[in-house]
């Protein structure tokens, strides 16, 4: 998945840090919810990387209460073996 990673790539948060207002830190379990959200409420497939920006939206939704929000859904690479299981956990 797109966010497998140990260690931020350096350069790539010299680039990004200036830019950034703020971070929102999502676990395993919000992103597997948000793939179920996204596949039951709109019938689109995301692998984990693509719904966590939705998750994040989903944990600060108080916050962004009122607000319009846009959200990219990207990333339908799934397994399918590990996107029945996350259907499943539901």
């Amino acid at each position: 998945d797109g966010m497998a990673c140990r260690i931020a790539d350096q350069a790539a948060l010299e680039i990004i840090a200036p830019h950034v207002h703020h971070l929102v830190q999502v676990t395993d379990a919000e992103v597997a919810q948000a793939m179920r959200a996204i596949f039951h409420d709109t019938h689109n497939v995301s692998e984990g990387a693509g719904a966590a920006a939705f998750a994040a939206a989903l944990q600060e939704r108080a916050a962004l209460q009122g607000q319009l929000v846009g959200i990219t859904l990207s990333g339908g690479n799934v397994d399918s073996a590990l996107f029945a299981r996350v259907l499943a956990q539901a």
